[in-house]
């Protein structure tokens, strides 16, 4: 049985290898190697990487991704702790993730580095690196953020345009308007994105599955079922 509305994110695991190796390939191996096309595989890595759905059968959940053909699989006798983590005032995704965050803050230490060496805009139109730089810090900006720090987190879409501001003043010329206007946009559409959905956050001894849901209240429901049914005890009900 498939939960609808429910797919396992690219936090942990192999999916945050995949996402991993996608994001050396597009940022790291066309500058250093000069193998442009090489990107390309990587933007294929980075889309497997995401999940498809997640599914019930029988005693195993199993949370599909690379496009629907490799999958996860939980017994659920393995479960040790289930929590709908938004829910909680002072979760930090950072904190229950800390892979994804190492891989973020690598990436715009990066975009950072080639904001600084790379030609100025005027040579060669829209700064990417830039977008990249500001979109990966409002991301790293909610995910070290608590939750209940929601108001606060919309306030990050600011930061794309002090970024440009500042970064012009350190090498003039190197941030254009355009570059400013897709990161500020981008950085909303991520915004609006994280926050409308809800994160199950099912931990195991081995690893850690989070799952971005917009169902919430039927996906838990079915999990909890399966956990009691299956041995009769609690687990930590972070829900309501």
């Amino acid at each position: 049985m498939r939960i609808e509305g429910a797919v396992p994110m690219n936090f942990s695991g192999f999916q945050l290898f995949l996402a991993a190796t996608g994001s050396a390939l597009i940022l790291f191996v066309p500058i250093i190697l000069g193998y442009v096309w090489i990107s390309l595989l990587g933007w294929f890595f980075l889309a497997a990487s995401w999940g498809t759905s997640v599914e019930v059968e029988g005693e195993r959940l199993k949370f599909r991704y690379f496009f629907g053909r490799l999958c996860s699989e939980v017994r659920v006798t393995e479960i040790r702790e289930l929590k709908t983590v938004n829910r909680l005032e002072n979760a930090v995704m950072a904190r229950e993730f800390p892979g994804m965050f190492i891989l973020i803050v690598s990436v715009i230490i990066f975009a950072f580095v080639e904001i600084l060496t790379s030609p100025l805009v005027a040579e060669y139109g829209l700064n990417s690196w830039f977008v990249l730089e500001a979109t990966g810090l409002v991301y790293l900006g909610f995910m070290v953020l608590p939750f209940k720090r929601e108001t606060q987190a919309f306030s990050l879409v600011l930061l794309p345009p002090v970024l440009g501001f500042l970064v012009n003043r350190v090498k003039p010329g190197s941030i254009d308007e355009v570059s400013i206007f897709m990161a500020t946009f981008m950085a909303f559409l991520l915004l609006v994105g994280y926050y409308r959905m809800d994160y199950i956050v099912l931990k195991t001894s081995r690893r850690s599955y989070l799952i971005a849901i917009e169902s919430r209240g039927e996906a838990f429901r079915v999990l909890r079922e399966m956990v009691q049914l299956q041995d009769g005890r609690g687990f930590q009900n972070a829900a309501d």
